[in-house]
């Protein structure tokens, strides 16, 4: 069987189709080495056996609590933006006092985020980057209409050169860490040192999917990273969101 071919099979479901097909596709590689798995996928019968039912549905699982399971074209229904709709303004607000008014903003695993530009309070031009092209194509046009000085393009943020990112004053990491931490463990780190900004601002959810309080919603893990990397940091929280404003440089 070709990788190729499972590649399509999985996209064919409607909540994985606009993923980067070069994010599931290193995402198979990885699966097929960790399960020792590259000789017998080789093989045309591999496809009709019960291994790879369990292969195609860990794959699809796993791309689905990545990244592609909770998308929504609506900005005010996304999941990403649905819980911080109310506190757009003071949370830009809050975020900027501490680091300026940015001249450029990186929204990395941006999803409809950047729909939020009007409660920047200055005109920064954004870069809005995902593995989403669905949602990349409603952010162009977002950006387009409003007459917003942007950019957006894909970008797979595990597999992906941190070195062909722009240099900015502000990067978000929206609620995408612990995503990341799924895909590949300690990934976290690594994304913190290679990211060009002077600030970048992490946030994560004080909630689970179904309302209910996150234990350990501080997210010690996050803050033994930055203390080990030596950056100066201040920790907020508004409404189910906690952020975290570090500085880089």
């Amino acid at each position: 069987m070709e990788i190729k071919e499972l590649i399509q099979e999985l996209k064919r479901k409607k909540e994985l189709s606009d993923l980067d097909e070069g994010f599931v596709e290193h995402r198979v590689i990885d699966y097929l080495k960790q399960n020792k798995l590259e000789e017998q996928f080789k093989d045309k019968k591999f496809i009709k056996t019960r291994r790879y039912d369990i292969l195609f549905k860990d794959l699809r699982r796993l791309l689905r609590e990545a990244y592609g399971m909770f998308r929504s074209d609506d900005f005010k229904e996304h999941p990403s933006t649905k819980s911080r709709i109310i506190y757009y303004k003071y949370i830009y607000k809050k975020i900027f006092e501490i680091t300026g008014k940015p001249k450029k903003i990186l929204d990395l695993g941006c999803g409809l985020n950047p729909l939020s530009y009007e409660y920047l309070d200055c005109k920064p031009f954004y870069y809005a980057a995902d593995i989403s092209n669905n949602e990349l194509k409603i952010v162009n046009n977002y950006f387009k209409e409003n007459k917003i000085k942007g950019e957006t393009f894909t970008f797979n943020m595990v597999d992906s050169s941190y070195k062909d990112l722009p240099k900015v004053d502000v990067c978000f990491l929206f609620k995408v860490l612990e995503e990341l931490e799924l895909i590949k463990r300690d990934i976290s780190e690594k994304v913190i040192k290679e990211i060009k900004a002077d600030w970048i601002i992490a946030s994560f959810s004080k909630v689970t999917l179904g309302g209910k309080p996150i234990k350990k919603m501080w997210r010690v893990w996050f803050e033994k990273i930055i203390k080990k990397l030596g950056l100066y940091y201040v920790i907020f929280d508004i409404g189910d969101e906690i952020f975290f404003v570090i500085k880089k440089d």
